[in-house]
């Protein structure tokens, strides 16, 4: 699998910010929570899945982010969520900011919940790889 090459140079990388707020845990209930994102101003990202650096309180964390509706989960809200790799406790009400690396796809509609999962799967074994490739070292 391939990230996008027709997106990668025309990202709007960020920064963006934001706050974490409640979501409906599905991500959590398909193996990756997630943290919602609230993004402050008028910052509008493309739907899909992306490669992210993120950072909380001053730590960065690889990630994945989708920008989506979650149309295989039959959802129509538009929604922001970063699960972040190697990461535990507690993001709620705290600020986040993050960069887009790559789009690693399109946002897509699933047959059913173990396909969109390992869909995701492959989606963090991308992600971690071009994370690895790209050494953004200076916190936002």
């Amino acid at each position: 699998m391939e990230p996008q090459k027709d997106s990668i140079t025309s990202l709007p990388a960020g920064p963006y910010f934001g706050t974490v707020v409640h979501g409906l845990h599905n991500g959590e209930g398909l193996g990756f929570p997630t943290a919602n994102v609230q993004l402050s101003g008028n910052a509008a990202i493309a739907k899909g899945a992306y490669a992210v650096w993120a950072y909380v309180d001053g730590r960065r964390f690889g990630g994945m982010m989708y920008v989506g509706t979650r149309p295989t989960l039959g959802l129509t809200e538009l929604t922001y969520e970063i699960n972040l790799f190697d990461f535990t406790g507690d993001l709620y009400g705290q600020e986040i900011s993050f960069v887009i690396v790559s789009k690693l796809r399109n946002e897509q509609h699933f047959a059913n919940r173990d396909a969109l999962s390992k869909q995701l799967e492959k989606d963090r074994a991308l992600a971690a790889f071009l994370l690895s490739l790209h050494f953004k070292t200076t916190p936002l």
